[in-house]
């Protein structure tokens, strides 16, 4: 395999790592990091020590002390540094030693930490964990303008993050996978795939014969990880949803699901959607080890979606040589996001600058409205 064929490890000495690397992420909730609290967190195979100084801002530094190696989320929070635990050096959010208790006052200019850019938003935390200035950061109009309510939650999923990315790409699955949700809303013509490559990615199109409930459903691919698309209605919840997902890699083996659900109606403004009772990921792990069935639970259980993928992909196994996929016409989708990003790796590799990705000055919902149109017509 070429270095830029492996999309599934993302350290930093990786294509995938560093092509990742190149665009803002969600890495926390953002009510999870509180004041004057450091924490540890582990983001694409890396750790890093977050907090928040005491004028309430997001900092995110590397994970040990350049001294002797302490982790610096041990220390503690001062204004909006941070200080080692072990000998008091002292860092700012940019990573610049501010402190050293026991040196010389000169010795502290030839050190230094990496800070990386933050940024709360919609409920998270984003970094930009790339080399260099970090890009503009990418502003959601559909949600930031809605007066409806959003909801936000992150939750872990085990296994690679590029099996979550693809499965965003899979119209087919919802089929089967999802069965019982779509024979809920008479979702049951499979649909033609339709793909497309845009100045922000993947517009994917399931093209089906408008019949009833049976409609063709549309959703854009942000690179390189993004999901935006509007979700089916049920009966417990009639309307048709924004849906904005992150898939982001904690290490080669799990990844999160930084989610945001535009609902209409209620006006609440931004609210965290509550944890889900039972976890789904201890549902998943039942029902890989054959104590259970997707097929015995209660089809009103709020997690059964989350189960019902975590199944798919984590039953392929937590990382997987895509080698051995035998891929038909339904997985056009999957195509195309493996060839884009094989595109945009080897041009990191050969040190060629990659595409100019962006998403587009017009709203999502408007593009989508066209696309429908279009489709009408």
């Amino acid at each position: 395999m070429e270095p830029f064929e492996d999309f599934a490890h993302t350290g930093p000495d990786t294509l995938a790592g560093q092509f990742i690397r190149r665009f803002w992420q969600p890495v926390m909730v953002s009510e999870d990091l509180e004041p004057m609290r450091p924490q540890r967190i582990q983001v694409l195979g890396q750790y890093f020590t977050a907090y928040r100084g005491e004028d309430g801002r997001p900092h995110l530094v590397q994970d040990a002390c350049p001294h002797r190696q302490t982790q610096l989320y041990l220390g503690w929070v001062e204004d909006d540094c941070i200080r080692c635990f072990y000998h008091g050096w002292k860092f700012d959010g940019e990573g610049t030693c501010v402190e050293q208790p026991a040196e010389n006052e000169s010795f502290k200019d030839k050190v230094r930490i990496e800070g990386y850019p933050v940024r709360d938003y919609l409920g998270f935390v984003f970094a930009f964990l790339g080399e260099g200035e970090a890009p503009v950061f990418p502003l959601f109009p559909e949600v930031d303008e809605t007066t409806d309510t959003v909801t936000y939650n992150c939750h872990p999923v085990p296994c690679n993050y590029f099996q979550r990315v693809e499965n965003d790409l899979d119209e087919v699955h919802l089929h089967f996978v999802h069965r019982v949700s779509t024979d809920e809303i008479g979702l049951s013509q499979l649909p033609e795939i339709d793909v497309a490559e845009r100045d922000y990615g993947i517009l994917r199109k399931g093209r089906r014969a408008d019949d009833g409930n049976n409609v063709t459903r549309t959703a854009h691919i942000m690179m390189p990880n993004v999901l935006f698309t509007v979700t089916p209605a049920s009966a417990a919840d009639p309307d048709w949803n924004l849906h904005i997902a992150w898939r982001v890699p904690i290490d080669d083996e799990t990844m999160a699901s930084f989610i945001l659900a535009v609902r209409k109606g209620g006006g609440e403004g931004l609210v965290r959607r509550p944890p889900t009772d039972p976890d789904p990921n201890d549902i998943t792990e039942e029902v890989l080890a054959g104590r259970l069935r997707v097929q015995d639970l209660d089809p009103g259980y709020r997690g059964l979606f989350n189960v019902q993928d975590n199944v798919a992909l984590a039953g392929q196994g937590r990382i997987v040589d895509r080698s051995l996929d035998r891929l038909g016409a339904s997985d056009k989708g999957v195509i195309l996001l493996r060839q884009l990003w094989e595109r945009e790796m080897k041009a990191i590799h050969e040190g060629h600058p990659i595409k100019d990705w962006r998403r587009p000055k017009t709203s999502f919902l408007d593009i989508q409205s066209r696309e429908m149109e279009l489709v009408k017509s």
